[in-house]
């Protein structure tokens, strides 16, 4: 017997609108990055790995290595009127947003971070295959636990 088709079986619409609303306070965050992402974004800024991981890793609570965030709590590379300061390489955790398991979790789940996050139910449609790729991509892997921080 196979498993049900999840409710988002005919697909979901999301545009990234750049709003900033994922990439700012009011509460804490991690944007989990591993040695891949961390040298892509490093290349794109024109520095050295390891001045990247001084300026801009710290080692968040659950062990993983994740950017930093200013004092008001955005997004280290969030600039106002600006927008992502590495949008092009952006870390796989925010590539992948709003397809995370806790988002995609039931409808009203998916309502409610709707509530904040204009672009969701508009623009592309994504398939359930691309939305499971997704899902996949998302998921931590353990290897940021190797970053050198210093």
């Amino acid at each position: 017997m196979s498993d049900p088709a999840p409710w988002y079986a005919e697909g979901l619409r999301f545009t990234c609108t750049q709003c900033g609303n994922c990439c700012r306070g009011p509460e804490p965050g991690y944007v989990e990055v591993d040695a891949d992402e961390v040298a892509a974004i490093a290349g794109f800024l024109g520095i050295d790995v390891r001045e990247f991981g001084k300026r801009y890793l710290r080692r968040a609570a659950h062990g993983a290595v994740s950017l930093t965030e200013k004092p008001n709590l955005d997004c280290v590379f969030w600039r106002d009127g600006v927008g992502c300061e590495v949008y092009e390489v952006r870390p796989v955790q925010c590539r992948t947003f709003p397809f995370w398991p806790e988002v995609l979790e039931s409808e009203d789940s998916w309502l409610e971070y709707s509530a904040e996050c204009p672009g969701m139910d508009r623009g592309k449609r994504y398939t359930l295959a691309q939305i499971e790729r997704s899902l996949h991509e998302g998921q931590p892997t353990g290897r940021s636990r190797k970053l050198p921080l210093a």
